[in-house]
């Protein structure tokens, strides 16, 4: 052979010897994709299996960890959950029911909560909560690092709570100093208020109490710290409270029967209860002529139900004379809350439909209380 030939074939064996680590690399890559690619597919299957199973650790967790925290502290006083309470199996039947039903109403939002007072305290998993519930748009911030963030953040999203519920100030059992602080008895109340207004699928416990122990620190009024026990009802007779307000709202009644079938016959309804509602105000002498405008800022329903149940609503704790559509919607929202307080059914309507000075849904209200009242006047 020719040192040409022996060089040319030379060439070819290096040429080859140099392709062959070349092809293993590119080999690899494509092994490694390729086993890149399964990982996500399986990954991507596997996350609704790993949601549920991180739901089953997060209840079995919560049940064998100690309890959620039970103290509160301020300036004045320290209130401490009793251990009898906080080891009572209606309280951690209560707890287990309530960390379900939020982990199912959050499953799509991929939240476990494991800790009632831990993962609530800062509000951002409480507003998760109350948009899914509510359907509302509560806008989300970085995660808070300061506790002055995390109060603000904590504050509106109650704020919109609150509002959402349509309670009574006063019946209020939660602040955003006793949630932030993780105090149980205020996590509990809250919850259950939720659980009750938007329909948790299985009635909760019935009177489920807690007790709580309050050490008031000395001062210079009481120079000798004292202690006190209180016992907190979290829940009353579950079998007789309203549940799922928000879907009986969309059950059709009386009223809407009349405004389809008998629409002629509405303005007779309208005089009759105009009349009543005249003769009910004239005792305070006020006076009322239009149904629509004369209900829609909520002083005529807040004096007809002091009027009714004989008692003096304080002038501090609504407005008067109110043009802010905010005033407005909180006389109405009192007046409705007074009315449940006297033990008539929550008519099928919203505070915001009253201030808007919808007929039908005023109509509802004027007749729960002339239901209620009639043989008085």
């Amino acid at each position: 052979m020719s040192m040409s030939s022996r060089r040319d074939l030379g060439s070819v064996s290096s040429n080859k010897s140099d392709e062959g680590p070349r092809d293993r690399s590119f080999s690899a890559k494509i092994d490694t994709l390729t086993n890149t690619l399964s990982r996500r597919k399986r990954h991507q299957r596997g996350e609704v299996d790993e949601l549920e199973r991180a739901k089953e650790e997060a209840l079995k967790q919560a049940a064998s960890n100690a309890m959620e925290s039970g103290m509160y502290e301020s300036a004045e006083f320290k209130r401490q959950v009793s251990s009898e309470s906080l080891s009572d199996p209606k309280i951690k039947a209560l707890m287990q029911q309530l960390r379900e039903w939020i982990n199912d109403v959050l499953t799509d939002d991929h939240i476990v909560v494991k800790n009632l007072c831990e993962d609530l305290y800062d509000g951002q998993v409480l507003s998760h909560l109350i948009e899914s519930l509510a359907g509302a748009k509560i806008e989300h911030k970085e995660v808070a690092q300061s506790v002055a963030t995390q109060k603000a953040k904590l504050t509106e999203v109650l704020n919109q709570t609150n509002y959402y519920l349509q309670m009574n100030p006063e019946s209020i059992k939660w602040s955003v100093d006793n949630v932030h602080n993780k105090y149980l008895p205020s996590v509990l109340h809250l919850l259950v208020a939720l659980a009750r207004h938007y329909g948790i699928p299985k009635r909760l416990p019935s009177f489920v109490t807690i007790k709580v122990i309050q050490i008031n620190k000395a001062s210079a009024a009481n120079p000798e710290p004292s202690e006190e026990t209180n016992v907190e009802q979290i829940t009353g007779d579950e079998e007789r409270e309203t549940y799922n307000f928000a879907a009986r709202q969309q059950e059709r009644d009386v009223f809407d029967t009349l405004f389809d079938s008998a629409p002629d016959r509405v303005n007779n309804v309208k005089e009759k209860l105009l009349t009543f509602s005249s003769n009910m105000l004239s005792k305070m002498d006020r006076t009322c002529a239009n149904i629509e405008e004369d209900f829609a800022s909520g002083v005529n329903l807040v004096f007809m139900m002091s009027i009714a149940e004989s008692y003096y609503v304080p002038l501090y704790s609504f407005t008067l004379e109110p043009e802010a559509y905010d005033h407005k919607l909180h006389n109405v929202t009192l007046a409705l809350n007074l009315m449940m307080e006297a033990g008539i059914e929550r008519p099928k309507c919203t505070a915001e439909s009253i201030v808007s000075r919808d007929l039908k849904s005023t109509l509802r209200v004027l007749f729960a209380i002339y239901t209620k009242y009639k043989h008085q006047m």
